[in-house]
């Protein structure tokens, strides 16, 4: 008992996993438990055709939102005093304002093209794309203003916020899905959810942002100093990105929108109740490596014990749903889910690799090797982009794809993991 108790003392102590435990808790109740709770209702809301129309615009906004602050909002983070700081979240507002203007004046002439593309067009969901560029700029303010509150360690703060915007993403899809609206329910709800999540973490900013940091040297002066960020984590998160996002534009494209309905509930399943959780320790972990950079010791130890704990929730959760889901998903999400227990298993490895490295590769970005990063985003984009054009020139069956494009990923996740262990090492 003594052991045990000491143990947990111990635990209580740590700086770190209380953090952890702060953002994550309100990253359980808000992106995990609230869904999972609704999700039987919005499965029989929302079949699996409108779902892969909202998986589409998903995956769309998820790339895009990645330029619009071109990666400042990152060096929001780490930046040497809090004016830097500052001035860093007004030059990466400014830019997500820019970006999504003139997305929206670039995709104008092309919107019939994209849904062509995408198999919009046959379900009259053209439409649809114009909230991209609305998404994209919510988005962009959504991330700039998160590693703000992380800056300043308002992991509470950005908890509530989370609680927030999945309180009012349900409660609209599930209003609009009652009243017939279909995919527009959902799309509608997910803007909304940034929208009005915003206003909790914009309070922190009081105080803290000043005239002077909208000036265009001062800005200048920022960008320049920060230049590594777009320069390397662009090209690296835009690669990152697109190897995530490539499925989701593959299986529309060649499968069509009810395959995608089915991918896009199995990223809800396995993304929600994990992987959000791994962000979370993510957002700790890069406030904790950029402090401890100089201290080879401490970030290993700390490395290692985020990598065990990662590693056995990993294991507990992915297995659970690979052995008893096959029964118990068609019953919780209705008759039309009853394809997903078929499909999942051929996904259930990549996300379980994807839990545990992804938090860790910010050790890399706290040590400086944003290059090395940008290398493997791109030789992790090739893993799914090369299976993904076979896939539009070799008969090949939806399972048979699915396979092919996530196991070589997982394996370079892997790869990655062991160069980040490496550099952890060598600060010593």
């Amino acid at each position: 008992m003594n052991f045990l108790r000491s143990k947990l003392d111990a635990l209580k102590r740590n700086h770190f996993l209380k953090n952890v435990a702060v953002l994550s808790g309100g990253t359980a109740i808000a992106q995990v438990l609230l869904p999972f709770i609704f999700m039987p209702i919005l499965g029989r809301l929302y079949g699996p055709e409108p779902k892969g129309i909202y998986s589409t615009y998903v995956v769309i906004t998820n790339i895009t939102q990645q330029i619009a602050c071109f990666r400042y909002d990152y060096a929001i983070v780490v930046a040497d005093d809090d004016d830097e700081a500052g001035g860093t979240f007004v030059l990466s507002a400014v830019l997500a304002i820019l970006f999504s203007a003139v997305l929206a004046l670039v995709m104008w002439p092309f919107t019939a093209q994209l849904a062509g593309l995408f198999n919009l067009d046959q379900s009259g969901a053209e439409n649809t794309l114009w909230m991209v560029p609305l998404t994209t700029l919510v988005c962009g303010l959504t991330t700039a203003l998160n590693y703000f509150n992380v800056r300043h360690e308002k992991y509470r703060v950005i908890s509530g916020a989370n609680i927030i915007r999945v309180c009012v993403m349900l409660a609209t899809q599930i209003t609009l899905g009652y009243l017939g609206a279909e995919y527009w329910g959902m799309i509608i709800g997910q803007f909304l959810s940034y929208f009005f999540g915003n206003f909790r973490m914009v309070m922190t900013l009081k105080g803290r942002i000043h005239r002077y940091m909208f000036q265009p040297a001062f800005l200048k002066k920022i960008a320049k100093k920060n230049i590594a960020y777009p320069k390397y984590m662009l090209p690296s998160a835009m690669a990152n990105s697109l190897s995530l996002s490539m499925m989701g534009l593959v299986i529309p494209a060649n499968f069509g929108q009810t395959l995608n309905g089915y991918y896009g509930q199995i990223n809800t399943l396995l993304g929600q109740p994990l992987v959000l959780v791994s962000n979370s320790v993510s957002q700790v972990f890069l406030k904790g490596a950029a402090v401890d950079k100089h201290n080879g010791e401490k970030l290993s130890k700390v490395f290692h014990t985020v990598t065990k704990w990662l590693a056995i929730l990993s294991i507990l959760g992915f297995g659970a749903i690979l052995l008893w889901g096959d029964p118990l998903i068609p019953w919780f999400l209705g008759e039309d889910w009853a394809l997903i227990p078929e499909y999942l298993k051929y996904l259930v490895p990549l996300f379980m690799v994807r839990f545990v490295v992804t938090p860790l590769t910010s050790s890399a970005i706290a040590l400086g090797k944003q290059k090395a990063s940008m290398i493997w985003q791109f030789c992790l984009l090739a893993t799914v982009t090369i299976p993904s054009l076979l896939a539009f020139v070799t008969p090949m069956s939806f399972e048979q794809y699915l396979l092919a494009a996530s196991l070589p990923m997982a394996c370079a996740y892997l790869v990655f993991y062991a160069f980040c262990n490496k550099i952890v090492k060598d600060a010593h």
